[in-house]
């Protein structure tokens, strides 16, 4: 449909000059929109199949946030379909416009835009119970809530965005340049009233209110895993700092909270890892998406745009497009980048070598500690332990 606003606004210039200065700015976009949208849907597609193969067939599957970035992916690619559907109009190939195409794909497009801008929200809201409130994270960060509420949103979305299924439909247009008809999607005119509501509703709903809870919600998670990394910090330091201390000291005693100490660490740093990770995925989400919502608060606010700037205001609106589809077939990469545990997984489920390597140190692991459990002795200390915690004890006064 972006492209059919484009050809419309084309042939709404009049002026000769104009024309050829317009038509220069829209070649460049064309080869933009030839060239890159076809290999982000490609690309895109992909990197989300196998984004839901890793969540799915790996240990990631015990996480909740496996499931709103599955979710996540799955909209994503229902969004590029649609796009790649509406691309074909370029290389003239006129599926888009056919009757029920036409419905089926804007409908598809809101859907799928709408679920994905919510999937973000969902997530970042779990990520932030899971930081701000960790005692409650086992309670109300799990998979049956997950997929409670991934199956609200979208039977509410689903519904919500059904009007869009009639109030689009092919419709001839005509072409003062070529002083022919054209078959085009586009909005049905008697139904345009309610495509105005539709949009100030979609602005509010998909726009200003996600928007400023993302903003928000990982201002307020960002704080606070700062504000856990300087308590951790502050923590290990004056751990050092007293060791040295305590002459005498028996070394069973101390070890133990050493490797209980170990293990809440571990658990809390692989919670660190998903948090950042879910950061990084929603705070690139905010920076593609700005710049198309700023142009859209503008049309908004403004409503009427004069002639002269309208033709500006679409191509514009166009590069800002651009980056908001690559919205739709980044997040492979953003996994693989900012996620440690993402990574792994995927190496482990493509590596079998790898796989056992990890999975034999596991066990080797696993059973030295039981067998130190059931013999009464503590578990091995760590290489360089010993020069820390095992001093040796000072000689009594008049020895040696």
């Amino acid at each position: 449909m972006d492209y059919n606003t484009l050809k419309r606004c084309e042939m709404n210039v009049s002026d000769n000059g104009s024309l050829q200065e317009y038509m220069g700015t829209q070649r460049v976009l064309y080869g933009f929109q030839l060239y890159y949208t076809p290999l982000l849907v490609c690309l895109g597609t992909v990197g989300n199949a196998l984004s839901v193969f890793v969540f799915f067939a790996t240990k990631l599957r015990k996480s909740s946030s496996s499931y709103y970035l599955s979710a996540l992916a799955i909209s994503d690619t229902g969004f590029l379909i649609a796009l790649f559907i509406s691309w074909l109009n370029l290389i003239d190939v006129n599926l888009f416009n056919m009757p029920g195409i036409c419905q089926l794909t804007v409908y598809l497009t809101q859907v799928c835009s709408f679920l994905s801008v919510w999937f973000v929200v969902a997530f970042t809201v779990e990520r932030f119970i899971a930081v701000r409130y960790p005692l409650k994270r086992p309670s109300m960060c799990t998979v049956t809530r997950a997929k409670m509420v991934l199956s609200v949103l979208t039977l509410f979305t689903l519904s919500m965005c059904s009007p869009y299924l009639f109030i689009s439909a092919p419709q001839w247009r005509q072409d003062p340049n070529s002083n022919s008809t054209l078959l085009v999607c586009s909005l049905v005119d008697h139904w345009m009233d309610l495509a105005t509501a539709l949009n100030h509703i979609d602005f509010v709903v998909t726009l200003l209110i996600p928007f400023c809870l993302i903003v928000v919600l990982n201002t307020l998670i960002s704080k606070t895993v700062w504000r856990l990394a300087r308590v951790r910090r502050s923590m290990t330091n004056s751990g050092k700092t007293d060791t040295p201390g305590g002459f005498g000291v028996g070394t069973v005693s101390a070890k133990r909270p050493i490797l209980a100490r170990s293990q809440s660490k571990q658990g809390s740093s692989s919670q660190t890892k998903v948090t950042e990770m879910l950061l990084v995925v929603s705070s690139v989400f905010i920076c593609l998406n700005l710049p198309s919502y700023a142009i859209r608060v503008w049309i908004f606010v403004t409503e009427a745009i004069q002639t002269e700037t309208v033709n500006e205001v679409v191509i514009l609106q166009h590069y800002f497009n651009l980056l908001f589809n690559t919205n739709f077939g980044i997040n492979f990469a953003l996994y693989c980048v900012s996620g440690q545990n993402f990574r792994r997984a995927l190496v482990t489920l493509f590596c079998p070598r790898f796989r056992k390597r990890q999975d034999n140190t596991q066990v080797t692991g696993t059973t030295t500690i039981t067998s130190n459990r059931q013999s009464g002795s503590p578990p091995p200390p760590r290489p360089g332990a010993d020069r820390v915690l095992e001093l040796p004890l000072l000689s009594a006064p008049g020895r040696g």
